[in-house]
């Protein structure tokens, strides 16, 4: 538990550092990833590899950044931006309110794709000056360009990079939600420009003209669709955002100053490269943390901590993630771009919670971040240049900002299985009472109990053997054996007649000796999970039926054996139809195994946490956790069915693509 303790330790310490503003976070991440993985005993070579490694972790998304850094720069200027503000300016007219919510609208329609701190000076410097001088008071001028701000970045491409790579999510599974979630943060944002407008007592203009601009650039219609250019190239057709960046930078270069179009990008892709520079240190020191959080020797530290099912209990998950956002403050805990990315980064590692879960709680908070908290750069240059006190914008917008990740985390938990394709909520009880709370199938019904059903695999042998071992089980004390031929694997166990199935099976090799003969006595819970199996065989002349169920009572004999020795398995299985004992570590019930196809196939305990989660036997699986399964590797994808924990999958199933999420496993 001293690892664990010191890793904490850490992390309050620069929290702390980062809070008081006196280490930004540009150098606390890689400190943090370094010093981190030195407590938990990593060697020192071991660290530099994670400072190296580390450094390009996240390479494909800050090149993104740095490429949309550069359309920002084009639609900057070439005039594209003032252009469409501009429009909004006029199509408001002289109602502050309308003029406010137009330029609001355009706002979060350029965040969309631009970022960094260069546009939203660029930016800012066109749309709040506007603002204010038709009598938007200053307060209201800087924290609804901040809302607007954030409401676009919600589908803003870089961020989306972040996610995709850095969490293993696709962009399919976070439509809905980031739409859900724009719903939810524009509706904060027209009711606090009706509470605010209505509270001012009179619109104060501004005290600074706005700069009289010499001669505006005039731009083409079809040049204004710069800025969402790259959103429909990315969710329409699907293309990296690093070629989504760089056609609509060459498209708002070509349309807007044609003559001027190379000049205008070799500058774009310089001043771009300047306006992204913090963001990539930020992301280098992510990776790096990332990286040191993916050491053996820290996961061996934090062994259990991050597997918590805690979250899993939609109420906590909306306290933590809702109630709590303001811990995004100050770089805080709960910050993707402070202390709070090693917070997720062990939730992520520790499979706490599905990855989409993470990422829509991380969706969430950062909606109270990017409006409220005091450390960014971007609210640092508005208030001053609005002359308000920062700490004005944070008292005023973080009861709305706070709202909307509230809203959004119950969105989360009551949705999910729609939103997601994920049931992260389904079981917030303890695990020792979770076998009460399974569907009716995963145990056989009270008719069922010590009823034993006998088939085979249809080899005459087998089929021989039967009546034997049926006559065999039926001596043992309180249990009824019949005959049935069925796949105890092909339902859940709810309406079966037995609690548990043998199947026969036969084989037979010829040997210079003569024929041997080997029969098998399969043993499977209700639900076709298989207990285990035994095999006698013998060498025959001409092998007859009797000696095939001599082999099959030897079988049986064995089987009667293993039930004395495990004489809770036995009563389990014979009363429920599952052979579990006190002590089992937890279980979904599912394996996993390659086929010669080359496909990773699913065998599924029907009526188990698995099959309850929507997996069935013969799946194949394409993903695991956000992941192609070969990217773990055959052996570790197959272990990781025993590893207890809440896994997600993408599935292939008769051609259709199937999402699960697993949910709380079986614990005795």
């Amino acid at each position: 538990m001293i690892a664990p303790l010191l890793i904490l330790v850490v992390f309050l310490v620069f929290a702390a550092l980062m809070y008081t503003r006196k280490v930004p976070a540009l150098l606390a991440l890689p400190a943090m990833a370094v010093i981190m993985a030195l407590v938990t005993g990593v060697p020192v070579a071991g660290v530099g590899t994670i400072v190296v490694t580390g450094a390009s972790a996240l390479v494909k998304v800050y090149v993104a950044v740095i490429f949309g850094a550069m359309l920002g720069r084009v639609t900057l200027d070439t005039g594209i931006a003032r252009s469409i503000v501009n429009f909004a300016a006029e199509f408001g007219g002289e109602q502050p309110l309308a003029v406010a919510l137009a330029l609001s609208a355009v706002v979060a329609l350029l965040f969309v794709s631009l970022s960094g701190l260069g546009a939203v000076i660029m930016v800012g410097s066109i749309v709040l000056p506007i603002m204010m001088t038709i009598g938007v008071p200053r307060k209201i001028t800087a924290t609804m360009f901040l809302m607007a701000f954030a409401l676009g970045y919600i589908f803003n491409i870089v961020n989306w990079k972040f996610y995709t790579l850095y969490f293993g999510v696709n962009q399919q599974q976070m439509y809905g939600y980031a739409i859900d979630l724009a719903a939810i943060d524009l509706i904060a944002l027209l009711v606090y420009a009706f509470v605010s407008f209505r509270k001012a007592r009179g619109y104060a203009t501004w005290a600074v003209r706005a700069k009289a601009e010499p001669q505006a650039r005039h731009v083409p219609a079809y040049a204004l669709i710069t800025p969402i250019l790259p959103i429909v190239l990315y969710f329409a057709f699907h293309l990296d955002p690093i070629l989504a960046f760089a056609i609509s930078a060459i498209y708002g270069a070509v349309t807007a100053r044609p003559a001027q179009s190379v000049q205008t990008l070799t500058a774009a892709a310089i001043r771009g490269l300047e306006d992204a520079a913090p963001a990539i240190v930020l992301f280098i020191g992510i990776g790096m943390l990332f990286t040191a959080t993916q050491a053996p020797e820290f996961k061996a530290a934090l062994h259990g901590l991050g597997s918590t099912q805690a979250l899993h209990n939609p109420f906590v998950y909306v306290a933590v993630f809702g109630i709590l956002s303001p811990l995004t403050l100050y770089r805080g805990p709960l910050n993707p771009v402070g202390v709070g990315i090693a917070v997720f980064t062990i939730l992520l590692s520790g499979h706490a919670m599905p990855p989409v879960i993470l990422v829509a709680a991380i969706m969430a908070v950062v909606q109270v971040q990017n409006v409220c908290d005091p450390t960014n750069t971007a609210n640092v240059w508005i208030a001053n240049f609005t002359g308000v006190q920062i700490v004005d914008i944070t008292k005023r917008t973080l009861p709305y900002q706070v709202a909307v990740a509230l809203v959004a985390c119950i969105v989360v938990v009551t949705s999910s299985p729609h939103l997601f394709g994920v049931h992260p909520f389904s079981a917030a009880i303890p695990a020792a009472s979770a076998q009460e709370l399974y569907p009716p199938g995963m145990f056989a019904g009270a008719p069922a109990a010590s009823r034993i059903a006998v088939g085979s695999d249809s080899s005459p042998d087998a089929q021989a053997a039967v009546p034997a071992v049926v006559e065999a089980l039926r001596s043992v004390p309180g249990t009824q054996a019949f005959a049935q031929q069925d796949d105890p694997n092909g339902s859940d166990c709810s309406s079966k007649r037995y609690a548990a199935y043998v199947n026969v099976t036969s084989t037979r090799f010829t040997l210079i000796e003569g024929t041997d003969v080997d029969i098998g006595v399969q043993l499977f819970d209700c639900g076709g999970w298989e207990v285990t199996e035994w095999h006698d065989h013998a060498v025959f002349a001409q092998p007859t039926e009797t000696n095939a169920a001599q082999l099959a009572r030897q079988g049986v004999d064995r089987l009667m054996g293993w039930a004395r020795s495990n004489p809770q398995r036995w009563s389990n299985l014979q009363q429920r139809g599952l052979a579990f004992a006190p002590g089992d570590p937890p279980s979904y019930y599912y394996a996993l195994y390659k086929t010669v196809d080359g496909n990773m196939r699913a065998y599924v305990r029907a009526g188990g946490p698995a099959y309850a989660a929507g997996m069935r036997t013969d799946d194949i699986v394409d993903k695991l956790d956000g992941l192609d399964w070969w990217m773990y590797g055959t052996y570790q994808t197959q272990a990781r069915a025993y590893d207890g924990k809440p896994h997600s999958f993408q599935l292939e199933r008769s051609g259709s693509t199937i999402a699960v999420q697993l949910g709380a496993p079986f614990a005795s």
